[in-house]
This record gives C-alpha cells, sequence and structure tokens, in this order.
C-alpha cells in the first residue's frame, strides 16, 4: 500500500511542478505571516516581509546559503564505506550482529530547489540512490526521500499550503542527517532508528490560512502520517494530527500566536496508542534582514495505553517458573512543550540553530515518548565552485509507559561540493553518529564516508547539503 503511495506522490510532484510552471502573472502577492521571507523570482529580492510563525513553518525546503535556489537535477556514482551496521538480529551467544566496516558504490539522482511566482510558491527535494556492498547484500538496496512544499494564494485572504514528506530508507546514519528539517513534529521521519532495517514512511500536511486583516490570521489544518519498519519485531505507526493557531502582528517585524493540536498515535504489530493535546504560545521577532529568532512554549496532555513489564512477588515467582509479567497500562501525563529558532543569514551563507522538547511516537521500541532535541546546521553556498555544509544534532527519549532506559542519540556531518569542470563536481561526505539505550549491551558507533562525483548543468556550484 505504502509503495502506491509514494508512487502516487512521485506522480504529484511532477504534476505540481508542471502546473507551477504554466503559472501566468497576476496582481503582486501581499505579505503573509504564514510564510518565510518573500524572494522575487529568481535572484531578486523582495522587501522583508517578517519573522515566520514555528507552528506553520514546519521545514526549510529548497534553501542553502540562505537564499532560495533554482531547480538543479544531479546524478551521482559514490565510492561508499561504512561501520557499525546493525541488522535486528543476534549470534549463537545472543549478542546483537555487528557488521563492522564494509565498503560499496551508490549511484542515485535527484532535483533541488525553490521558484516563486506571484500567487504560487513550489519547494521541491528529491533525492533516489542505488546502493550495493561488496561484502554483503542485507543492507543494499534502494533509498528514496520527497520532500515537497506548495503554496497558493487563493484570493486575497485565503492561502492554500500543501507538504508531503515520503521516502524509503535501510540507513539509520547519514540519509538525514544533511536535511534541512527543524521540527519534532515531522513525526514519520526516521531520525533516530535503532536498527539498520528497511523503513517507509509518508507525512501529509494542508493547511488553509486566512488572512482576516493586516495584522491577524487565522490558520486550520489536519496531516496524516504513516510509518512501516520491515522487521516484525519494531512497531510501525499510523497517526494524524488535526491543529489550528491564530497569529497578531505586533509591528513589521513582530509577531505573537497560539496554537492548539490534537495527535493520535496507532502502532502497528504492538499493542497500544496515544492521544495527545497540546497548546502553545508563540513569539516571533525579525530583529534585522539577517536575524531571526522564533520560540513557541506550552503545555501537553498524553493518555496512552500498551503493555510493560512488571516484576512478580518472589513466592508467585517459584509458582509460575517466571520474574516478570506483562501487563497493560493506561496512563495520563502532562508534559512541557517547547521549540526554538535562531536563524542567521550571511551573504553566501546561513546558520539555523533549533531546540526542542515535546512528544514523539518513537522508533519502533520506544513508543510514545517526551524528546528532547537541539540542533546546529551551516550551509555555505558560493558564487564560484564551492559549496559546503555543516550539521550537528542531539536527542533523547524518555518512554511514556514503557519500563526502557533512556535513549541518546548523537549526529555529526559535514559535507562539501567542489565543480571540477562546467558540470561535473566532487562530492565528499563524513557522518558520525553515537546512539545508546543507557544499557551496556547496546552501544553503538556508526561512520560514514562518501566520496564521488556528481553530475549536474549550470554555472553555480551543486548545493544538495
Amino acid at each position: 500500500m505504502l509503495r502506491v503511495n509514494l508512487k502516487f506522490i512521485c506522480c504529484g510532484t511532477l504534476f505540481a511542478s508542471g502546473l507551477a510552471l504554466a503559472q501566468i502573472p497576476e496582481p503582486v502577492r501581499p505579505k503573509d505571516t504564514s510564510t518565510q521571507d518573500q524572494q522575487a523570482d529568481q535572484g531578486q529580492q523582495t522587501t522583508y516581509a517578517g519573522p515566520s510563525i514555528l507552528s506553520r513553518d514546519k521545514s526549510l525546503l529548497g534553501e542553502r546559503g540562505g537564499k532560495l535556489l533554482d531547480f538543479r537535477f544531479y546524478g551521482e556514482v559514490t565510492g561508499i564505506y561504512d561501520t557499525g551496521l546493525t541488522p535486528l538480529s543476534t549470534d549463537p551467544q545472543g549478542n546483537l550482529v555487528n557488521v563492522g566496516g564494509t565498503a560499496g558504490v551508490e549511484a542515485g539522482f535527484g532535483v533541488i530547489g525553490s521558484r516563486t511566482w506571484r500567487r504560487d510558491r513550489l519547494s521541491l527535494e528529491y533525492k533516489g540512490s542505488y546502493r550495493r556492498y561488496s561484502q554483503t547484500t542485507l543492507f543494499g538496496g534502494t533509498d528514496q526521500l520527497l520532500n515537497l512544499a506548495y503554496s497558493r494564494i487563493l484570493t486575497r485572504r485565503f492561502t492554500l499550503d500543501l507538504k508531503e514528506t515520503a521516502g524509503t530508507t535501510s540507513l539509520a546514519n547519514g540519509f538525514f542527517s544533511y536535511l534541512p528539517l527543524t521540527n519534532t513534529d515531522l513525526f514519520a521521519i526516521p531520525a533516530n532508528e535503532l536498527f539498520d532495517n528497511r523503513t517507509n514512511f509518508l507525512q501529509s500536511r494542508v493547511d488553509l490560512t486566512w488572512q482576516k486583516s493586516a495584522r491577524l490570521s487565522f490558520s486550520f489544518g489536519g496531516e496524516g502520517f504513516v510509518v512501516r519498519r520491515q522487521s516484525l519485531l519494531l512497531a510501525g505507526l499510523n497517526g494524524y494530527q488535526a491543529h489550528t493557531n491564530a497569529a497578531y502582528r505586533l509591528s513589521r517585524r513582530q509577531t505573537i500566536s497560539a496554537s492548539y493540536s490534537h495527535s493520535y498515535f496507532d502502532f502497528q504489530r504492538q499493542f497500544g496508542n496515544a492521544q495527545l493535546d497540546s497548546g502553545t504560545l508563540g513569539y516571533s521577532i525579525g530583529l534585522s534582514r539577517k536575524w531571526d529568532f522564533g520560540l513557541d512554549a506550552g503545555g501537553e496532555r498524553i493518555e496512552s495505553l500498551g503493555l510493560r513489564q512488571v516484576a512478580l512477588d518472589p513466592a508467585i515467582a517459584i509458582l509460575v517458573g517466571q520474574s516478570f509479567a506483562t501487563v497493560t497500562f493506561h496512563a495520563v501525563s502532562y508534559i512541557p512543550t517547547a521549540s526554538v529558532r535562531l536563524i542567521r543569514r550571511f551573504d553566501k551563507s546561513a546558520l539555523n540553530l533549533t531546540a526542542g522538547t515535546g512528544a514523539t511516537p518513537g522508533n519502533g521500541v520506544y513508543l510514545t515518548s517526551r524528546e528532547n532535541s537541539v540542533g546546529a546546521n551551516y550551509s555555505y553556498t558560493g558564487y564560484r565552485r564551492l559549496n559546503a555544509g555543516l550539521s550537528f544534532g542531539y536527542s533523547e527519549l524518555s518512554a511514556v509507559g514503557q519500563t526502557l532506559g533512556k535513549y541518546s542519540n548523537y549526529l555529526a556531518g559535514v559535507g562539501a561540493t567542489y565543480r571540477l569542470t562546467h558540470d561535473t563536481h566532487l562530492e565528499v561526505r563524513y557522518d558520525y553518529r553515537h546512539y545508546t539505550t543507557q544499557n551496556t549491551v547496546y552501544q553503538k558507533d556508526s561512520q560514514r564516508i562518501s566520496v564521488g562525483l556528481a553530475f549536474s548543468p549550470g554555472e553555480k556550484p551543486l548545493a544538495i547539503w
């Protein structure tokens, strides 16, 4: 079913691209606080339109170096070396299998970019690759990622926003560390996986914004998300969210907002579900044309149902022959929720700092959990030959209801492309990840190195990180 959905998404992407390219210019688009800073059509900048609103802005698609990119198509062939690959299996002694280091070849293609018209804006990032290792076939195959956002001004007061995220991957390290994703409520993204296991995911979102006046706007929307993991031992996910928010523009550079959302997680292959109700207040300010700051803070009520193990009384344990029993639980908990983002734009680069806390559907082992995360992303887009990116992130999960230790995840990545000739670029990428469940049985380090060539027409360096 998910494969059909992915094919449908890809077809929809091509259709949306063609539709957007066919648009006829209409009257100039008014300023809208629900979008990021407006950019002129391909290379010409308009006046500053104020900071974006965190509760409405879920990703920075098609931007590198603080600027919108025109569409670029590329193909690539790289040599790869991965360490710490871990399937969900054990050896005869009961220890998790660690494949160690293995080399291989990866070939792929993709497209990235954004374009703005009078009434429309389209941002697209697609990356597809086929990977084959020399020593094992277990982790080979195809990885794909689609990030799509489309915005259309329906009337003078109404704007429609569509967002689509979909993909498939079998690696827990490297594939997502370069992405410009800035929010923890992209529930379907497999960013905290414990094993190198085939995972398919899809998340669709639609929002309608009503600009009641020059200062006041309201947004209503919903989204659905699906995650399917190949191993029968890992939980899948079906879920949805309905949300609404109001924003009031205090001045040209300051906006306050209030939002509410209701989410539902239904776990596949394991007994359990969760309902979440969240309310936040937000504040966004454009400190200057180059600095943006946004803050959301509030609380979340989590009602969860699931299974957990409890220790038996020694006398009962002797009678039944086991020390633990699996019981159902129903719990209601309250946690704080917050997100912070600081953006600094330079002439040829951009720095993005984020932090957040809130609820997440987990990673297939940890189900509904509280997540704390911080991240930093720096991208440089030179005018001549060089494009480079640097990222760092940390996240931790604390299960709600399950008797599991805390999960911690550190990751860092650096990559660059250098234009050798008119259409040929040298690619270099390194990713490192360390994660643990605070159990000496499971503490893992993973590294990924890739070096290769990319082919893409265009005068500027290829900005794929």
